[in-house]
């Protein structure tokens, strides 16, 4: 796997009103604003990489709600709109593309639990598990099977 590290999001947390980054798109059947105010570990590219952020969505009713999400969850998503309260500069918008490319390269983005897709992590998932007891059940929406 490849290590990316952005390097403008920093470890020490952030108020909501002065995020590192600012994260916009639709999601969650409308706008939303994620401000990543930490982030946990400098690989920002390996699997379960996560931020702090504070959300808001459709689902929040535009209010923030802060929590925990997978890096994997935000950058293929949505667009890096501001960093430190300004437009980003080419190299981080380079950053960004390349922590994308190697999230998508490498699967990361691509599976999804049950419960993350029931609250609209993805909008276009290509495979979804659930698991129940020891069962896993893998349905892949692009083959359209199950099993």
């Amino acid at each position: 796997m490849t290590t990316v590290s952005i390097d403008f999001i920093g470890k020490k947390a952030r108020d909501a009103d002065n995020p590192y980054a600012l994260f916009t798109g639709n999601m969650f059947g409308g706008p939303a604003t994620f401000k990543v105010l930490k982030k946990y570990k400098n690989d920002d590219g390996a699997q379960y990489s996560a931020w702090l952020i504070a959300a808001a969505t459709p689902a929040t009713f535009g209010s923030d709600e802060y929590g925990d999400t997978y890096v994997a969850d935000v950058v293929p998503h949505l667009s890096l709109t501001e960093v430190d309260g300004r437009k980003p500069t080419q190299e981080e918008f380079a950053a960004i593309a390349k922590l994308r490319s190697v999230l998508e390269s490498d699967g990361t983005s691509e599976v999804f639990t049950f419960n993350e897709i029931s609250m609209g992590a993805s909008p276009t998932p290509k495979k979804v598990e659930s698991v129940e007891g020891l069962a896993v059940t893998t349905i892949n929406l692009a083959e359209g099977t199950v099993s």
